[in-house]
């Protein structure tokens, strides 16, 4: 998925949960462009999208 620079992060995770929920996460790869910076994956910057991402990101593990 390519996550739009011009669009809200919070709604392209909506998309994200759509597909989650349609396919109940079984064998399912996510793979995401989306235009966010965190340290959290080795990047020497960080930004808004990258700080909601992370939060979605440890909301899903620990909720799995």
């Amino acid at each position: 998925m390519y996550f739009d620079i011009t669009k809200e992060t919070e709604r392209e995770l909506d998309c994200i949960e759509e597909i989650l929920k349609n396919t109940k996460g079984k064998g399912l790869t996510i793979v995401v462009n989306s235009n966010s910076r965190s340290v959290a994956w080795q990047d020497r910057q960080k930004n808004k999208r990258g700080k909601i991402m992370e939060e979605y990101i440890i909301k899903k593990i620990c909720t799995s």
